[in-house]
């Protein structure tokens, strides 16, 4: 598996990854896991209507899953540069990253419970980003949403 490239500057870049998005992937390959191990030993006890190839999808499901999860909780999926934001879709992050620069951005709202980001690049709103926040840890977006106030309070004072 690819590691994340060196950081020239890191104390200047907030990084936050996919964890969240994470946990659920790898409670969901902990199940799969467990229904390998269930059909598997029922076939192994000579079940009349278990085979052994039965259990392999799950194994298969599970083994996919924990990669996802791994790589989820590895890669950034927001990085607050000084340069802008920087976000990384899950499938091909490297072709299809997508930097804002802070001159685009003139406000950013954050819904009550954190789960969603609205950037806005005019006065009257109409135009920006919505950035869903539920791959984010929840104990990590305060902080995503004080650095981002913050950097946009610098901006306009």
């Amino acid at each position: 598996m690819a590691a994340p490239k060196k950081i020239a500057e890191p104390h200047k870049e907030l990084r936050f990854t996919r964890a969240g998005q994470a946990q659920g992937f790898i409670v969901i390959a902990a199940v799969s896991f467990a229904f390998f191990l269930l059909i598997g030993l029922t076939w192994f006890m000579g079940h009349p209507t278990f085979t052994w190839w039965m259990a392999l999808p799950f194994l298969i499901l599970s083994a996919l899953l924990t990669r996802l999860s791994a790589y989820c909780a590895r890669h950034a999926y927001l990085i607050l540069t000084p340069l802008g934001i920087e976000i990384f879709p899950l499938i091909k992050p490297h072709k299809n990253l997508n930097l804002v620069y802070w001159a685009q951005i003139i406000d950013a709202d954050f819904d009550e419970e954190l789960t969603a980001l609205k950037l806005h690049f005019n006065e009257d709103q109409s135009t920006g980003i919505i950035l869903s926040l539920k791959a984010i840890p929840t104990k990590k977006r305060p902080l995503l949403k004080r650095a981002l106030e913050s950097r946009l309070a610098e901006k306009e004072g």
